[in-house]
Formats: C-alpha cells, sequence, structure tokens
C-alpha cells in the first residue's frame, strides 16, 4: 500500500511539473504571437509612411531630371543658387527616406505568417535599395557636370557650385542581397 501510495505520488508530481511546463510554454507562444502581431502592425503602418517618403524621393528625382534636360554649362552659372538648393532638398529627401525605414529595416529581417507583412517587406527591399541607388547615381552625375563646370569656369567669372553629398551611403547598396545592386546601372 506504502509502494502503490509512492508511485501515485512520484505520477502527481511528474504530471504536475509536465502541466506546468505545458503552461510555460503554451504562455510563451501566446505572448510571442501577440509580439509578432504587434510587429506585423508597425510594418504595416511604417510601410506606409516608408512609400510616402519614397514617392516624394520619386518626385523630387524627376524634377532633377527635367531640369537637367535643359543643363549647359552658361546656364548652370546664372542658376548656382538654384542648383545648391534644389541638391540640399535633393539630399534631404533620402534623409527622409532614410527615417522612414528605420522600423523596416529592423522588422523585415524574418518572415511572417501573414502573406500582406511579407509582401510589404519584400517591397520595402526592393524600393530602399533602389532609391538609395538611383540617389547614388544622381549625385555621382551631378558631380561630374560640377567638376566640368569648375574647370570651365577657372576664370571665376561665375559662382561657385556646390556638390552633392552622400548623406546615407557613398557607394552601392545591395539591401535585398539578391546580388543585385539596382538603381546602379544610372550612372553608366
Amino acid at each position: 500500500m506504502k509502494k502503490s501510495l509512492k508511485i501515485i505520488g512520484i505520477m502527481v508530481i511528474i504530471i504536475g511539473i509536465l502541466i506546468g511546463c505545458a503552461t510555460i510554454w503554451v504562455n510563451g507562444l501566446m505572448e510571442d504571437q501577440k509580439k509578432t502581431k504587434k510587429t506585423m502592425k508597425i510594418v504595416l503602418k511604417s510601410y506606409d509612411n516608408f512609400n510616402n517618403r519614397v514617392e516624394e524621393f520619386s518626385s523630387i528625382r524627376n524634377e532633377y531630371y527635367q531640369y537637367k534636360e535643359d543643363l549647359y554649362l552658361e546656364s548652370l552659372g546664372s542658376k548656382t543658387a538654384d542648383w545648391d538648393k534644389f541638391m540640399d532638398e535633393y539630399a534631404d529627401t533620402i534623409r527622409e527616406v532614410e527615417k522612414a525605414s528605420k522600423n523596416l529595416k529592423s522588422n523585415c529581417k524574418i518572415k511572417y505568417g501573414d502573406v500582406n507583412t511579407n509582401s510589404k517587406c519584400t517591397a520595402f527591399k526592393a524600393n530602399y535599395e533602389a532609391a538609395m541607388n538611383y540617389y547614388i547615381s544622381d549625385v555621382k552625375i551631378y558631380n561630374k557636370l560640377v567638376d566640368e563646370y569648375d574647370e570651365w569656369n577657372k576664370d571665376g567669372k561665375y559662382p561657385k557650385l556646390k556638390k552633392g553629398t552622400f548623406p546615407v551611403y557613398k557607394k552601392y547598396i545591395d539591401f535585398d542581397d539578391d546580388g543585385e545592386k539596382f538603381g546602379s546601372e544610372v550612372e553608366k
């Protein structure tokens, strides 16, 4: 009788431990699900902000190419202040894209169980890489033009022109790790 009570006691303790472990595991799983859902909401909300910043970048980039079409060294000399201001604004838009990407960079490193969230992360990675590389290409092209302008303006007849800056990256990036630096081909 004492032996069977000991066995029953041991079984109750083992069952208690198993129930305790299962409860801890289920609570951990539920907590993880809550965190994941919260993170997915952050990704979706952050993507909307990021997408708006990329659209602003795209708009100012279109302006850049419109202005550049009618650009000659003589006209550049008469519009140096305008170009300096424009290139500063262009740098500001890429800074805004970088700020808007902060949450997405940290939260799009994993795959989610939600197709919408995964598609936003995939689009983010592609658009981020393209925006950064397009900006680098545009500034490199512009800086070559500034070098030509400086050579043409050796006598100092016209005002000095500032070169474009690289506020985020100086070299082309492959953010989505696909082996291609999308947007870098523009410079060529």
